[in-house]
């Protein structure tokens, strides 16, 4: 009877070290300073990504006349930050761009610059550009795998990620 006791502790105390193991601390990869050409704080990037051996990252747009920009990070093949640009006519805001996105049940935060999810963030910039009839363009950053409300570091990410982003487009003055 104590040796049934015994193999039972022992057997869940392997659990909770295999469990600790894949916890998603342990990052192999080095996190970049900058994502799909985008420049950004690997400390900020890092807090949303779990642990693993690889980082990959795949940078793609749609071949619409006025396209639509994607950037997926996949750590050991499974991709685990998605975030989309789309560009927006005048006045659009960080909840219209979700709602246009076909995502609800966000909180507005910053006075409105953002809309938050526990698993995603948006926010748009002023961006005008004439030829894709737009003012503005929207950021979402969307975790695949999130554990729990990651809401608040995917917005200090989204921040300073959405300035460098903006500088990356085709804006006119």
């Amino acid at each position: 009877m104590i040796r049934h006791k015994a193999v039972g502790v022992f057997g869940a105390l392997a659990l909770l070290t295999l469990a600790g193991c894949s916890s998603g601390d342990d990052k192999a990869y080095t996190v970049p300073d900058q994502l799909c050409g985008v420049p950004a704080k690997p400390e900020l990037t890092k807090e949303l990504l779990p642990g693993g051996d690889k980082l990959g990252i795949i940078k793609s747009q749609t071949a619409e006349a006025v396209p639509d920009y994607y950037c997926k990070a996949l750590i050991d093949g499974d991709v685990e930050l998605a975030i989309e640009g789309i560009w927006q006519p005048a006045g659009t805001t960080a909840e219209q761009a979700a709602a246009k996105g076909h995502s609800f049940d966000l909180r507005p935060a910053d006075g409105g610059r953002f809309a938050l999810r526990d698993d995603k963030a948006f926010t748009v910039v002023d961006c005008k550009n004439t030829e894709y009839k737009a003012e503005r363009f929207s950021i979402e950053a969307r975790l695949i795998h999130s554990d729990g409300d990651m809401s608040k570091k995917l917005q200090r990410f989204l921040a300073p990620f959405s300035d460098a982003y903006r500088k990356t487009l085709p804006c006119e003055s």
